[in-house]
């Protein structure tokens, strides 16, 4: 029963501070701004985004097997920190955020105008992501206020995302510039940030086997790359929303489609 109003909680909080976050991007959009329709459904993607995406890597998981994941520690320290992250987080995850921006601006297609309803939609998805996230993992509520500084990183990480595709079909609409680079930037960028913020952070090896072997090398390196990680994440996060703070009218005015 705690647990459960611990997840409730962790969920209210997260729920509050992105949506706040949220509702003051909406306010920059140029008028007409966006509907609750396509304001909402990013979000509830963003939901399933999570729950699908835990289901997912807890599938290649059990698909390693027991051979498999023998081999898998049998790596070296450094490759394990990394190949982890990548397979059973951030490749998923990133993945399947993808495809849920995709179905939004396929369900919308008519009525997003501009590179900065891309940004909104990615930054939705990322939200609703957080708030599952958060739901999920609040077993202890203190947890959920240690990581408040890193809160909006799946939404960051996602308006990128968004940023990216739709300069993509800017440059295609107006042939103003490459398309196929702005696209592959789209998932490839947030997936290298995410792979490099949990390589420090749940899957840091360095820490987690230095400590073991009484490696003290190896565990100060660990310690100061997680440092380095964890610091670099909340400036990037916090940056890039004042990033698109500054630069919302020249989001706004690269028009994709006219409003209906």
């Amino acid at each position: 029963m705690i647990t459960i109003i611990q997840q409730i909680l962790a969920g209210l909080i997260t729920t509050g501070i992105l949506g706040w976050l949220y509702m003051r991007m909406i306010k920059r959009e140029k008028a007409p701004q966006i509907g609750i329709p396509q304001a909402v459904l990013p979000i509830i993607l963003g939901i399933i985004s999570e729950i699908v995406g835990s289901r997912a890597v807890m599938f290649l998981m059990m698909g390693l097997g027991e051979n498999g994941s023998a081999k898998f520690n049998e790596l070296p320290v450094v490759a394990r920190q990394f190949l982890a992250p990548f397979l059973f987080a951030a490749f998923p995850e990133e993945f399947i955020k993808l495809i849920m921006v995709i179905i939004t601006l396929c369900v919308f297609r008519k009525k997003v105008k501009n590179v900065y309803e891309y940004i909104l939609i990615g930054a939705a998805v990322g939200i609703g992501f957080s708030i599952a996230e958060d739901y999920s993992y609040a077993s202890e509520l203190i947890g959920v206020f240690v990581r408040l500084p890193m809160l909006p990183g799946h939404m960051a990480m996602d308006m990128l995302m968004g940023e990216f595709l739709g300069i993509a079909m800017y440059n295609k609409k107006n042939n103003a510039g490459p398309v196929a680079i702005f696209n592959i930037a789209a998932f490839v960028a947030p997936l290298i940030i995410h792979t490099l913020y949990d390589a420090g952070t749940t899957s840091n090896f360095m820490v987690f086997q230095g400590a073991a072997d009484q490696n003290n090398l190896m565990l100060t390196i660990g310690i100061v790359y997680a440092l380095v990680v964890v610091v670099g994440f909340i400036v990037y996060s916090f940056r890039m929303l004042i990033r698109f703070k500054k630069k919302g009218d020249k989001f706004n005015n690269m028009i994709i489609s006219e409003a209906e």
